[in-house]
């Protein structure tokens, strides 16, 4: 026997096969417009919008332009085998690594990864971000003598780069007359360089950086540095300075 229940069951099970074959209807596209709205100077400010953002956009300005030091020269970088900014970033690197780890005995940087000079007079908050707008940690490599012959012929292919606590001189894209720490270089000890991430990841052609015999990050970022550099200037009273003395010397 038939219960009610089944047969409503039936019907609804009727009922929905036939809904869903009526859905497989095959739709098509019988017109198409295209409107284009541009976003310009007409289009005109939503001041809800501003309200919201603008006590934001002030406190970040205020940052942005609070001065944190002072130059005595702008401070360049033209492209010749050292610059003023170059040696002045290398050297704040070397500085505040040091803190870190007294290991360190030189460090490099590349012309490409500064992005902007400091002007004389007032740097500010907004100037250091301009230098260094990336996230880049610091980090100490200790490399063969082979890796650092293979970094000293990059910078001196490259005709010099942000350095500190080397020196050499260039001719005919060969380095010579090289020494580190003070000392001369030599190819069966072991070294260790401070740089950034980037650098250390093989970025720039720098290939010879990514094997290191050790790696130690110093949960420093670059930026970081930069400020806490130009900070102990400003609390002893001091100005940024920088100067082109000799660590990389080319012969053309």
């Amino acid at each position: 026997m038939i219960t009610p229940f089944k047969h409503i069951y039936g019907a609804v099970l009727i009922a929905g096969l036939g809904l869903l074959a009526s859905c497989q209807k095959q739709l098509t596209v019988s017109k198409s417009e295209y409107k284009q709205y541009g976003i310009d100077q007409q289009v005109g400010a939503d001041s809800a919008i501003i309200r919201y953002y603008q006590p934001y956009k002030d406190k970040m300005q205020a940052e942005m332009n609070r001065i944190v030091g002072q130059t005595d020269v702008a401070l360049t970088k033209p492209s010749d085998p050292e610059t003023l900014m170059g040696n002045f970033f290398a050297d704040a690197m070397l500085r505040e690594g040091l803190k870190k780890d007294p290991a360190i005995q030189f460090t490099l940087a590349t012309k490409g990864g500064l992005r902007t000079t400091f002007p004389k007079g007032d740097i500010t908050v907004s100037h250091i971000y301009e230098l260094m707008p990336f996230e880049n940690e610091l980090v100490v490599l200790k490399l063969s003598g082979e890796s650092v012959q293979q970094v000293i012929d990059f910078i001196a292919k490259k005709g010099g780069q942000p350095v500190a606590g080397i020196r050499m001189k260039i001719r005919d894209g060969k380095a010579y007359d090289v020494a580190i720490a003070g000392q001369p270089f030599d190819p069966n000890k072991t070294y260790h360089l401070l740089t950034y991430d980037y650098l250390a990841d093989g970025g720039d052609e720098l290939e010879s950086l990514r094997h290191p015999l050790e790696r130690r990050e110093i949960n420093q970022r670059v930026r970081e540095a930069l400020f806490d550099y130009i900070s102990d200037l400003t609390r002893q009273g001091k100005k940024i300075t920088a100067q082109l003395d000799g660590r990389i010397v080319s012969d053309k």
